[in-house]
């Protein structure tokens, strides 16, 4: 991929310019703003990086950045989609057929999207939301917005621009800023942690053991794979080439739980990657083959909560699907909304219907965009 970088525009006080993929981008500059602004590894170079070199559709890479003089300020990764089976998937439910090309800041498959700027260049928020309106419309896209924006002050500005809202998924999130381990199962159920000490000790019984460690890039990806295909899921939404990149770009932020069984051979794996004050547990995979049900799964979320309580971790993002066993074990649930707008006024009206009725199945459905059947 050739990069190329956009002409620079001053928008709200900063330089804000375009790239065309993250490699033209020093890393640490990069990764700095974006632990300052809060972000997590969905927001890493690193992460951009493997989605570029192996992406799962068909996109442009349109990153904005903003520059306050010479030092950079803010960041939002942002894509042309072309096409994206999550996309699609997305249309479905809310029932619009989107007639070109969407600019999407910036992906389906993340936790996490939109803009991220220090507190101390808070003001890079909003140039940079209009910076991507800029560049949607010199790209031709169809529409624009947001993705997998938590609740808060962004969403309800952007919602005063007329962009088209609704509540696209649901992550259960931990937070382990406890003084033991003791201490946070104190805070939970009794008869849910008595459920969960009956699972444990059986597994031990039965020779099973779970650690934190790092799985073969093709024991990973075959297990996480088995477990999509075994819900129904089609593999375009994970294929392999796009899990390997993802293996060996994250390795440094790796914090992977398995469960072997008593010969060591791996029964399961929460693919999991720690940045900033957040760890994320983002893939679960399992030999199918071997397990009918994942037995294995309140205590591998049991373990990922006592370590990051242990390491200092401040948050565990536990992903999306399957809210009850997350629940049971303290999760809150944290809604994430997508933001569309564009610059044709019917285009727009249709956006607010597709949002109105994307979010009305979200909440009628069992778990909405959460189904195991299509995210992870």
């Amino acid at each position: 991929m050739t990069m190329v970088t956009e002409p620079a525009e001053a928008v709200g006080g900063y330089r804000v310019e375009v790239v065309r993929g993250v490699a033209d981008v020093d890393r640490g500059e990069w990764n700095e703003v974006v632990r300052a602004g809060g972000g997590t590894i969905f927001h890493t170079w690193e992460w951009l990086a493997a989605f570029e070199e192996a992406p799962p559709g068909v996109f442009d890479p349109l990153h904005v950045l903003a520059y306050d003089g010479d030092r950079l300020a803010g960041v939002c990764p942002a894509y042309l989609v072309h096409q994206c089976p999550r996309l699609d998937h997305v249309a479905g439910l809310a029932e619009i057929d989107f007639g070109g090309p969407v600019l999407l800041a910036h992906s389906l498959a993340a936790f996490a999207g939109g803009p991220l700027a220090p507190p101390a260049n808070h003001g890079a928020l909003d140039a940079l939301v209009s910076a991507v309106e800029q560049t949607a419309q010199l790209h031709d896209a169809w529409a624009w917005g947001f993705a997998n924006l938590p609740a808060g002050p962004l969403v309800g500005r952007l919602m005063g621009k007329g962009y088209a809202t609704g509540q696209l998924s649901t992550t259960y999130v931990v937070d382990t800023r406890r003084a033991s381990a003791q201490d946070y199962w104190s805070t939970i159920r009794g008869r849910h942690r008595r459920e969960l000490t009956r699972e444990r000790k059986g597994l031990v019984q039965r020779g099973f053991t779970i650690s934190r460690a790092t799985p073969a890039a093709e024991d990973h990806v075959r297990l996480v794979q088995a477990l999509v295909a075994d819900h129904g899921t089609p593999l375009e939404l994970l294929p392999q080439h796009f899990l390997q990149a993802l293996h060996r770009n994250l390795a440094p932020y790796d914090r992977t739980f398995v469960t072997a069984d008593q010969t060591g051979a791996v029964a399961a794996v929460f693919g999991g990657y720690e940045f900033g004050t957040e760890q994320s547990m983002w893939l679960a995979g399992l030999d199918v083959g071997k397990y009918s049900s994942f037995e294995f799964y309140r205590p591998m979320l049991a373990e990922v909560i006592e370590a990051a309580i242990d390491s200092g971790t401040g948050m565990v993002n536990l992903g999306r699907a399957n809210p009850a066993p997350k629940r049971r074990v303290g999760a809150v649930a944290v809604p994430l909304y997508l933001a569309l707008s564009s610059s044709d006024r019917k285009r727009t009206a249709m956006l607010h219907a597709a949002c109105a009725l994307l979010e009305s199945r979200i909440h009628h459905g069992t778990d909405g965009l959460d189904v195991v059947s299509r995210c992870c």
